[in-house]
This record gives structure tokens, C-alpha cells and sequence, in this order.
């Protein structure tokens, strides 16, 4: 008996063997995420590939885990073909990554095609996104200064 449990711990500690070792920064996994999911707008494909099963999704209107993400926003990309998004930047702090994008309705009202600033934050591991925080502000018709907010 005793054999046997220390056999299962040795198995469970040691690293799978079929496991890859990433070779890309998290700004990397990121910003291929980013591009497959916000440009191409191949929702499934890039949360399948790019994004942990057990995602944590920290925004209050969304539920969490990687299949819920998905379903919400494969209806949402579909509902919406004149959307259009433009990454404007992507820092990093270690496994920690920001996108700071610009959100908006083609063929919307003026306040949807002013749009929204949008700011992404991820946690990655390995080659996948783990958890997600996002803070989102319209843009104003007018604005204080003359700086923009991108």
C-alpha cells in the first residue's frame, strides 16, 4: 500500500510527458490571442488554442471557465458583423499582460461608432491565458484636452 501511494505521488509531481514547454513570451501568447480572437475574429480556434480550459474570468457580467467565453462570444461576434477592434498596445510584467485596444460598431449609432476603450488584462502560464480582467470606457463625443484616449 504504501509503494503504491508513493508511486501515485512520484506520477503526479513529475511533469507530463507530453507536455510542451512554451516558447513564447506571455506578451506573445497575448498578442497571437488577441489577433486570432479581436482581428480574425475566429472565436472557437482561438480559445481552444490560446486559453486554459479552467480560465478565470474576473469580469461580473461574464461567467468564467474557457467553453463559457466562448459561448458567449461566438453569439456575439455572429450578432455583430460590423464590429471591428484595433490593438493599440500590449505591455507585460512577467506572466501578467495588458491590451489597451479600441472598440467599435461599424454600422452602429454614434455612440457605438465612437466606440469603447477597452483594457484587457491577462495572467498566463505556459502557452495559455488563465485569467481575465477587463476594464471598458466609452469614448466621449467631446473630450477635456485633445490627447485621445489611444
Amino acid at each position: 500500500m504504501r509503494r503504491a501511494l508513493i508511486a501515485a505521488i512520484a506520477l503526479l509531481a513529475a511533469p507530463a510527458a507530453h507536455a510542451e514547454t512554451c516558447k513564447l513570451t506571455p506578451k506573445q501568447v497575448v498578442t497571437e490571442f488577441l489577433h486570432e480572437f479581436y482581428i480574425e475574429k475566429k472565436v472557437r480556434s482561438s480559445f481552444e488554442k490560446w486559453v486554459d480550459p479552467g480560465y478565470v474570468q474576473h469580469n461580473p457580467h461574464a461567467q468564467t471557465g474557457r467553453e463559457a467565453a466562448i459561448g458567449f462570444l461566438e453569439k456575439f461576434v455572429e450578432g455583430n458583423p460590423g464590429q471591428r477592434t484595433e490593438i493599440r498596445r500590449i505591455m507585460a510584467d512577467g506572466n501578467l499582460v495588458a491590451a489597451h485596444s479600441h472598440g467599435w460598431q461599424e454600422d452602429g449609432t454614434p455612440e457605438q461608432k465612437r466606440g469603447y476603450a477597452v483594457v484587457d488584462m491577462f495572467r498566463v502560464e505556459g502557452c495559455k491565458v488563465m485569467e481575465h480582467w477587463d476594464v471598458i470606457q466609452p469614448v466621449p463625443e467631446t473630450s477635456a484636452n485633445t490627447n485621445t484616449m489611444f
